[in-house]
């Protein structure tokens, strides 16, 4: 089965682990000599990136020292959302600055069913670089500008649904939520005028409902709709605000990193 580059590097992730206890006893000779060595430039990767992540620890800690309680209102303020930005925009030099060897390697093994222990062992190392690399600059961007983990990951939501309530208001104006809250009104106004025409023309069982109990059922039919509403609500100030810094956003956007919760 073909493999795609991103499953190979992937894999790479793991292979140091495997390598240490198998690869050694499946060469002989000069290949042994040559994987010892290629094992040996792993370990002391391995060594660089404990050493790294004591680092980030460190500087996570300093940031996480800025004291974070979410809005009540869900409103973003633009200093905070400008200071997010600068953090995505200190992260995406680093992103940058490692593409070109993803591409290189990308380029190398396009198009081959299997990594050969040395391009496992490099695209193992690169991606651990990668990653080692954007944690430390955005837990070092973070502590300087007085910024949380928690706030940050606050407003990459707050980022995220702003754009998709934008998006989605863009032919009526109206944002996600407030079609929805129509929606539940309609529908609301509609079971109650289904229910005075079924006993209009007698429809059997209609007569037996109370206004209570029409009442209910017709909140119960908009209920789910005005749920929805609620869970995707976003201040139109947001999405206003999402609007002026459309481009840069976009822009540092990054979307693969975020399976790597960064």
């Amino acid at each position: 089965m073909a493999m795609g580059t991103g499953a190979k590097i992937a894999i790479g992730c793991g292979c140091v682990v495997l390598l240490a206890g198998t690869a050694v006893v499946g060469v002989v000779g000069w290949g042994a000599y040559w994987a010892k060595g290629k094992l040996g430039e792993a370990a002391g990767g391995l060594e660089k990136v404990a050493q790294k992540t004591q680092e980030i620890e460190r500087w996570q800690k300093k940031a996480d020292e800025n004291p974070f309680t979410a809005p009540a209102d869900g409103l973003i303020q633009e200093a905070r959302l400008r200071s997010f930005l600068d953090v995505r925009k200190e992260v995406f030099a680093v992103y940058q600055r490692h593409k070109a060897e993803f591409d290189s390697l990308g380029a190398r093994t396009k198009g081959k069913q299997q990594l050969n222990l040395s391009e496992t062992l490099e695209a193992g190392s690169q991606l651990a670089s990668l990653f080692g690399d954007v944690r430390l600059t955005q837990a070092k961007a973070l502590a300087g500008h007085g910024m949380s983990q928690e706030e940050y990951r606050y407003l990459q939501m707050a980022v995220y649904k702003s754009a998709w309530a934008a998006e989605a208001s863009k032919d009526s104006g109206k944002l996600p939520s407030e079609q929805m809250t129509e929606a539940a009104k309609q529908m609301e106004e509609a079971t109650g005028k289904a229910l005075a025409e079924a006993k209009k023309q007698g429809v059997p069982g209609s007569a037996g409902l109370s206004e209570e109990d029409q009442r209910k059922l017709q909140e119960s039919m908009g209920a789910g709709l005005g749920a929805a509403a609620k869970a995707v609500e976003v201040p139109r100030a947001n999405v206003e605000l999402f609007r002026k810094y459309e481009t840069e956003i976009r822009k540092y956007a990054m979307s693969g990193l975020e399976v790597l919760s960064l």
